[in-house]
């Protein structure tokens, strides 16, 4: 599908050092949209950002059938603006779509989307450590109040300058404290936990408050089994080193894919570390810390890319001190790792790097 665009000359943007960025704030002047309707997406363009005109009895209002991805654009030191593995994120928008009974948007339809955009907004890029973030949508908008899949639905992609996802860490990995949900959960089998449904957000939005209240960046949650497994985090997968191993809970219907999981897996084999999947017990992960078996863990997202936990509270109110406090050695090459590749400054053995701007043409 050709995409119109409709590229409006812009001041000079503001300055975009990373460290002042608040993460989602800022939106660049252009986005992408185009409609669903009549059994076929029509009239793909980048047009100026405006506000949409939705009826109230839209469905997205009310049985919340949207779905959302995230991706990053990446500055290089010769001026060039690279995208991180968009393939896996227009498919797992596509997986995201057939869970919700939402229309597929072709592949090279989404990549073809993101590249423009980042294209017509790329002086917004900032520069390392900042990035510009990539936000594809779906959303149902057909009015009715009926429990039903819409029949027409809105495509768009924003793109967001950002900065670092924990402005109050250090460079580097950094670490943070994360809560614990006891009584909580994310998700159960059979519903939604293993896409990326705007829902499953909602419900963690609470007790993502609460942590915040004692001093928590995150909150890692557990799953409905009387075990209570370890699954994933509010918005990040969560890895463990544990007795020289790279463990992480495996992936099932009640935990995402996500890119950054895959890549630090991949790289982890690189390392010459051995990789399992394996979902700890509540019981059992709390005993391997306390006893100091495992000795680093991380949490990792595409926002966040890789940082250390280092330490969990519990509801309670008792702190349960992770390895050293700080980001471990894994951790840290890890992130060292995947940031020089993001950008350009580690060889891309893995082809995770497709160049949207050409060396020089970055303004910063």
């Amino acid at each position: 599908m050709q995409i119109q665009k409709r590229i409006v000359p812009q001041a000079a943007p503001p300055s975009l050092d990373p460290k002042n960025i608040a993460f989602g704030k800022i939106v660049t002047p252009h986005f992408f949209c185009c409609e669903y309707r009549d059994g076929a997406w029509r009239d793909a363009r980048i047009e100026p950002v405006h506000n949409f005109s939705l009826h109230p009895a839209a469905l997205v209002f009310h049985y919340a059938q949207a779905i959302f991805e995230g991706l990053k654009a990446y500055q290089h030191d010769d001026g060039g603006i690279a995208l991180f593995r968009p393939e896996m994120n227009a498919r797992r928008f596509n997986a995201s779509a057939s869970r919700m009974s939402m229309p597929h948007v072709d592949e090279q339809l989404f990549l073809d989307a993101v590249q423009e955009l980042v294209k017509a907004d790329h002086a917004y890029t900032p520069p390392f450590p900042g990035s510009l973030y990539v936000r594809p949508t779906m959303i149902g908008v057909e009015p009715c109040i009926g429990v039903k899949s819409s029949s027409e639905f809105i495509f768009f992609i924003l793109t967001l300058p950002a900065g670092s996802y924990f402005p109050e860490l250090p460079s580097g990995a950094g670490a943070v404290d994360v809560l614990i949900s006891e009584s909580v959960v994310r998700a159960a089998p059979g519903g939604t936990g293993h896409v990326k449904a705007a829902a499953n957000y909602a419900v963690t939005l609470q007790v993502i408050t609460q942590a915040k209240e004692v001093g928590c960046a995150q909150v890692l949650f557990l799953d409905s089994a009387p075990q209570r497994h370890v699954e994933e985090m509010g918005g990040m997968n969560i890895l463990f080193v544990d007795g020289g191993e790279l463990v992480t809970p495996p992936l099932g219907g009640t935990i995402l894919n996500g890119v950054t999981r895959d890549s630090i897996l991949t790289l982890a084999r690189d390392m010459g570390l051995t990789v399992r999947e394996h979902a700890y017990a509540f019981d059992d992960m709390m005993e391997r810390i306390r006893s100091g078996r495992i000795t680093e863990v991380m949490a990792c997202g595409t926002a966040a890319v890789i940082t250390g936990i280092r330490g969990f509270k519990l509801e309670n109110g008792a702190r349960i001190p992770v390895g050293d406090a700080a980001p471990g050695p894994v951790t840290s090459k890890l992130f060292e790792q995947l940031q020089g590749i993001q950008y350009g400054r580690v060889p891309d053995r893995h082809n995770w790097v497709t160049q949207v701007v050409p060396a020089g043409a970055a303004v910063r």
